[in-house]
Parts: structure tokens; C-alpha cells; sequence
């Protein structure tokens, strides 16, 4: 029988190693059996593995949970307008007069709902917890089966490692390698147990991030959410390079009459429209005036809707299309309410009704423009019948305003009878006037020149301006001449709206504004709720930015006449809001930009607005030609910039899954690393049939042991931890420790 060893006090030796006793002075004697096992081994072997399997059982149900959390988030499922929606019906009521005391009732709901679930994510970390311990308890009895066993600082390691700090433990760092007493062991074992120790500190981090993992994924989060894309129109052309035309273009106006230009048609529909628009101009100028005051834009409504004009860091003032928001209005007016179940039986729509707020999307049209306004002289150089030069002089470029040009425009198409260019007049109803009207000209020309005292850039205008030599001129060459980059856009296309001065001796005095157009495909939205939005006002999202090389568009100067309600040379009304306001200013501006004075800026604001809004108008009204999209577009079909599929849908305000950040990412992983090792307990507990044993079964094992001279030398924690045990089973399935020394002689203990 081998000799057992105890520790023996002070008195004898100055450390605490261990010692061999006398076996005559232990006690109990060498044959008590210290605990207590049932009396049927086989009866409590059988309660074990059916425990055994249970709890693989178990551990695989909380993968359930998991797969259905990761398929709410990866499928982005909506819930509604609160975090609690039974069979999806959890109306916001948002378009009635209750929507405030509902927000509040929904409010209270989201607040319980969420904080149930937080307790279901501490729930599902315990639980994972659980497992991951069974799952270090089964790879450490493996390595404590085979070889020279399992160090010491590794047999409780399942009880330890879900504390964060054991990873920071020395004795997970340092067991693996055998101390100075030990008999060598082999490098690849020592690799091993080092992975192992690798593994567990991992599960250790792992253990300790499910509860947030399962937090991030189990608890729902208010988000916009898209609704499906709907295709609705391929877009074909715009015509505003075209005459106004078409039964339905503008209600109050027949073909017939847009194609005898007579558009004071127009005047029932919008001209209150434009009226409205330099009223406000003026207003917002005048309260910009007052202590604390501010510009405000104007607005305009088409249909159910307003809209505004959306300026950009370019300098580019982008007009929404007035045919896109009467296709907007339609759906509006169903998704706000506004129209009766009579009306559309089908609306309110549900999934709109279901969340906290709604805001509908349609790509469409919209012509952007660049414009300046400046004060100067006009001169007109006829070269035929059909074509004239007309220069205006004071323009400068928008990057440089210090530098001071003379625009030349190229007007006129020789033998074709259509006519870039247009004229109408603004009567004076102001008594004593001295001019009872006052001519507006519309211009476009597809070039235009500069120049000043120091440069015409090669073109050799200056002299083509002499009337002696202007028949003899190469005009083409001169309008072909290349410009600097800064003067490129502004060259080609170009619109001049000019403006005589009333009261003005000078007959070429001028204040004129030109502009270019270009179009994009934005995206127009609209909140519907009537208390957040109860103007219904339009924005236009993902507005481009322009390109220098971006030509810009040709415009048919009628669409100024139909957005005026006037007949093309015939005289406006001098009552209306816009003919007073215009004629009042435009002195005021000419004499401010011709003393170069700007001290009284709300005059110069009058006038900018003014000109922007009736240009906003004629752009806004500019219709476009569509067709049905395709049922299956073609790659080549959506990629087509000229021509794109415009689409129809709603972004609304819900509670949703889904993995928009990047914790919920982070979760994800966690809980996916989760379900792998689920899976790896029960590929070991079934490969293997290790039974996890109890901590008083491990206990009571570790006092059976008769210490055999292995600790013999070793006082330090860090040695002790380094001391081996095999863990095997005896015929009663009770659990021995088997110290290194002493494994190989296992099988004689168990026959003797």
C-alpha cells in the first residue's frame, strides 16, 4: 500500500510542503469508505444518462429562440406602430383628432413590452451560460481521460470561466506547462492544453457578450422602413423644349387654345397662383426688415399638395414637376384621410394606418436652374430676316463678380418659322405714369459670347459688333470660339428673360436675368401626417450635383407666357399682384446695380424672388412623356439614365427588426458563435458520452483522494496548479483522481 502524505505543522519543517504520515495515525482507517453512493450503482448510472440526455435536449431548444430572433432581423420584419402588435393591429390613428392621446397609449405599451423583453435576453444569456459551462466541463474531462491528465488550475475551470476576470488568471496562463518536479511532457500535449486554455478564455468573452447579443436582437427598434418598390413609369422625354399643347395639360386650357399660344387660358388656374407667389416675396422681404427677421421661401400648392423651391450648394434652384405631385395628390389624399370610404373604399391602407408616421416617395422629373440678375444696356445687330445678335452689357460671372463682361446671345434659326424668343408687356395702372407699358422679352439661344475692354477670347466679336463690318463676319466662328471653364455653362443654352425700365429715359436700359436648366430624376416626399406637415409640403430628396461638362436643356420661351396666363405679345392686367410688384422694383433695382449701390438689399431681394418665382412657375409646369414599365427589365433597361423606371413607395416610421448597425451585426456573430457551440456539446456529448458530474460529486471525489506524494515540494499557488490528475472511473461509476506519478499503475489498484 502506498504511504499518505499530509501536511505536518511549523514545528517540524519551516514550510508547508507535504509529508508521508504513518497510516497507523490517520484516521478514518485505510478501508472506510468515506461517502455514501446508492446502494443500486446500476439504478443511478441509469437516472444519470437519462439526466444526461435531457439536458443535450435542452441546450439544442435554446438554438429555437435563436434561429427565430435571427429571422426577424435578417428578414427585417415590421411590427407596427408600437413594439406590441398582436396579429399586426396596432392602428396609430394618426389622421384623427385622438392620434395624441393614441401616441400616448402606445407609448406606455413600447415602454412594458420592452422592458419584458430585456428580462427574455438575460434569459437566454443565462441559459447559454449553462451550456457553455457543460461545454468546457466535457473538453476538460476529455483531457483529463487521457495522458497525464488535467493540471490541477483546470478541473474547476468550468465553474470559473464565466467570470470575465479569469481570463486575466495566471493559472489559466501558466497550468499548462508541467512544474520543476514534474516528469517532462511532450510539446504537442502542452500545445494542447494551451488551446485549451485559448478556447475557454474565448468562451469566457463569448459568455459574457450573448447577454447583450440577445438584447441587440430580441428588442425591436423604432426605423423608417421602405414598403416595396412598385414600378410606375419609364420615363421618355420632357417637353420643354416644345410648345405647350394637350387636352389635359392644364385643366382650364383646350389644344387649340395652347396652339394659337393664347395662354391667358392658364389665368383661372394659375394665376393666383403666381400672384400668390410675389405676395409672399414681398412679405417675407419686408419681415426680413424687422429686428429678428428672416427670409422665408414662398410656397406654391398643385392638386392636395405645396411644394417649394430646393436650392443646393451648386447655386441650383430645383422646381419640382407640377404633373409629378398631381399624381402624388391622388395618394395623398387616400393615405391622410383626407378622401371618404365612399370615395376609395380600400384606404386607408393598412400597413400606413400601422405606423407611427408615413411619408410617401415617387421618383420623377424635375428641372433644375442657375440664374443671376444684372442691370446693363441692350444692343441689336440684325444679320437677316431671321437672325440677330442682341448684347447686353454689366454681366458678370456668379464665381467672379468684380469682372464685368458684355453677353452676346446668337437669336434667331434662319429659314425654320419657330422663334426662340418671345415678348409680352406689363400694363402701368399707377396714375401719372410715364410709360402705361412695360415690355418683358423671353430669349434663348442655343450660344453666347463674352466680352470686355481686355479680351473677347480669340472670337473677334468686338469688331463683328461694328454694323459696317457685321454682314462680313464669320458669325458661326465667332460663336464656335472656346471659352474658360468658368464661362463654359453659362455659354450654351442660355435664357435671358430682359426687362425695360419703367420710367427710364434711356430706351436700351435693361435689367435682365439669364439662366440654364438642367433636369434630374430626384425622389418627392411627402409626410402625411396633418400635424407634422399640415401644409403638405413636398420635398425633393437625392437632388445630383452638376457636372461642367453637363449641357444644359433647350426651353421653349412659351412656357413663360402659359406660366404669366398671357398671349403671346399681349399685355397683362396691371392689377394683378406680380405686374404691380414688378413694376415697382425694377427701377429700384437698375438704379441700385447701375450706382453700385447695394445699401437697401430687400430691394434687390424683391426683384430676385420675383423673377425666380414666375421662372419657378413656367419650369414647374413643363410636362413629360412616360410609358408602363416593363414587367422584367432588362439590366441595360435600369441602368439607362436617360430613360429610368420611376417607382412608387412609402418610407414609415415602425417598430422593426433588422441590422442596420453595426451591434446588431456584433450580435449576430455573438449568437451564430452561440449555436456553434451548442452544436459542438452535443457532437461530444454524443461521440463521447461524457455525463457532467456535480461540484458535490467532484468534491466528494477530491476528499476520497488519498494524497500520494504529488504535491510533495510545491508550495506556491502557481505550482500546485501544475500538478496532473486523471479522472477515470471505477466499476461503480464513482469518479477517482489519479495523480501523474501514479496513473500507470491504475489498472493493478482496480484488480487489487
Amino acid at each position: 500500500m502506498y504511504p499518505v502524505y499530509e501536511p505536518v505543522s511549523s514545528a517540524k519543517r519551516p514550510d508547508t510542503s507535504y509529508q508521508p504520515v504513518n497510516n497507523n495515525d490517520r484516521s478514518p482507517s485505510l478501508g472506510e469508505k468515506v461517502p455514501s453512493y446508492p446502494a443500486n450503482p446500476r439504478q443511478h448510472r441509469r437516472s444519470r444518462i437519462v439526466l444526461h440526455w435531457l439536458w443535450h435536449f435542452l441546450s439544442l431548444l435554446w438554438v429555437g429562440p435563436i434561429i427565430v430572433l435571427l429571422y426577424l432581423n435578417f428578414s427585417k420584419h415590421v411590427i407596427g406602430a408600437s413594439a406590441w402588435c398582436p396579429r399586426g393591429n396596432c392602428d396609430a390613428e394618426g389622421t384623427t383628432d385622438n392620434a395624441v392621446q393614441r401616441a400616448y397609449q402606445l407609448d406606455r405599451q413600447d415602454h412594458d413590452i420592452n422592458g419584458a423583453l430585456q428580462f427574455v435576453a438575460k434569459a437566454l444569456e443565462v441559459w447559454f451560460v449553462f451550456i457553455a459551462t457543460s461545454l468546457v466541463y466535457d473538453i476538460g474531462i476529455l483531457f483529463a481521460k487521457k495522458g497525464r491528465g488535467l493540471p490541477v488550475g483546470y478541473i474547476l475551470s468550468h465553474l470559473e470561466f464565466a467570470d470575465i476576470r479569469y481570463i486575466f488568471s495566471p493559472l489559466l496562463w501558466t497550468s499548462p506547462v508541467p512544474h520543476q518536479n514534474s516528469v517532462p511532457e511532450k510539446r504537442a500535449r502542452i500545445i494542447k492544453l494551451y488551446l485549451f486554455a485559448i478556447f475557454t478564455a474565448l468562451l469566457t468573452i463569448l459568455a459574457n457578450l450573448m447577454g447583450p447579443a440577445t438584447a441587440v436582437l430580441v428588442l425591436p427598434t423604432l426605423q423608417w422602413v421602405q414598403t416595396p418598390h412598385i414600378m410606375d413609369q419609364t420615363f421618355n422625354d420632357t417637353a420643354v423644349m416644345y410648345q405647350p399643347s394637350g387636352d389635359h395639360l392644364f385643366s382650364s386650357c383646350s389644344n387649340a387654345q395652347l396652339l394659337a399660344r393664347n395662354y391667358s387660358c392658364t389665368q383661372k388656374t394659375y394665376g393666383p397662383s403666381l400672384d400668390d407667389w410675389a405676395a409672399q416675396s414681398v412679405s417675407t422681404s419686408r419681415q426680413a426688415a424687422t429686428p429678428n427677421g428672416s427670409l422665408i421661401e414662398a410656397s406654391s400648392q398643385e392638386a392636395a399638395l405645396t411644394f417649394l423651391l430646393n436650392g443646393t450648394a451648386q447655386d441650383l434652384i430645383w422646381i419640382p414637376n407640377r404633373q409629378v405631385l398631381r399624381s402624388m395628390s391622388h395618394e395623398y389624399s387616400k393615405t391622410a384621410g383626407l378622401l371618404t370610404d365612399a370615395d376609395v373604399p380600400e384606404y386607408p391602407d393598412k400597413i400606413y394606418n400601422n405606423s407611427l408616421q408615413t411619408s410617401l416617395e415617387r421618383q420623377g422629373p424635375s428641372l433644375g436652374v442657375q440664374f443671376g440678375c444684372y442691370a446693363g444696356n441692350v444692343t441689336d445687330i440684325t444679320l437677316d430676316d431671321d437672325r440677330w445678335v442682341r448684347c447686353y452689357t454689366g454681366w458678370s460671372s456668379p464665381s467672379d463678380y468684380t469682372t464685368n463682361y458684355t453677353k452676346c446671345l446668337r437669336l434667331g434659326i434662319g429659314s425654320d418659322d419657330t422663334k426662340y424668343s418671345t415678348q409680352f408687356y406689363l400694363e402701368n395702372e399707377a396714375k401719372n405714369a410715364p410709360d402705361k407699358q412695360t415690355g418683358v422679352g423671353v430669349y434663348y439661344a442655343d450660344k453666347a459670347m463674352y466680352f470686355n475692354k481686355t479680351t473677347d477670347f480669340g472670337s473677334g466679336i468686338r469688331n463683328c459688333l461694328n454694323n459696317e463690318t457685321s454682314a462680313k463676319c464669320d458669325w458661326d466662328r465667332v460663336f464656335r470660339t472656346e471659352l474658360p471653364e468658368e464661362l463654359r455653362n453659362t455659354s450654351v443654352n442660355v435664357g435671358v428673360v430682359s426687362y425695360q425700365i419703367p420710367g427710364e429715359k434711356n430706351p436700351d436700359a435693361r435689367v435682365y436675368c439669364d439662366h440654364v436648366t438642367y433636369q434630374s430624376f430626384p425622389t418627392y416626399s411627402v409626410d402625411t401626417s396633418r400635424r407634422s406637415n399640415p401644409q403638405a409640403l413636398v420635398l425633393l430628396d437625392d437632388l445630383p450635383q452638376i457636372n461642367n461638362d453637363t449641357v444644359p436643356l433647350v426651353v421653349n420661351p412659351d412656357w413663360f407666357l402659359a406660366a404669366w396666363s398671357v398671349d403671346a405679345y399681349a399685355a397683362l392686367d396691371g392689377n394683378r399682384q406680380i405686374v404691380k410688384e414688378l413694376i415697382r422694383v425694377v427701377p429700384l433695382f437698375y438704379d441700385a446695380l447701375t450706382r453700385n449701390d447695394l445699401s437697401d438689399l430687400y430691394d434687390d431681394y424683391e426683384f430676385e424672388f420675383l423673377h425666380l418665382y414666375a421662372l419657378g412657375q413656367s419650369l414647374s409646369m413643363v410636362n413629360y412623356y412616360a410609358t408602363d414599365p416593363p414587367k422584367n427589365p432588362t439590366p441595360e433597361q435600369v441602368k439607362d439614365n436617360a430613360h429610368p423606371i420611376f417607382h412608387t413607395y412609402a418610407t414609415i416610421h415602425v417598430w422593426a427588426y433588422g441590422l442596420s448597425g453595426r451591434t446588431s451585426k456584433l450580435g449576430v456573430t455573438v449568437v451564430i458563435l452561440g449555436i456553434a457551440c451548442v452544436l459542438a456539446r452535443l457532437l461530444l456529448g454524443v461521440s463521447t458520452g461524457v455525463q457532467e458530474r456535480s461540484t458535490v460529486e467532484v468534491l466528494a471525489s477530491a476528499f476520497e483522494h488519498r494524497h500520494q506524494g504529488e504535491f510533495e515540494g510545491l508550495e506556491e499557488e502557481g505550482h500546485l496548479a501544475k500538478v496532473r490528475y486523471r479522472i477515470v472511473e471505477d466499476g461503480d461509476g464513482r469518479q477517482k483522481f489519479l495523480p501523474e506519478k501514479k496513473t500507470a499503475r491504475w489498472s493493478h489498484i482496480m484488480s487489487s
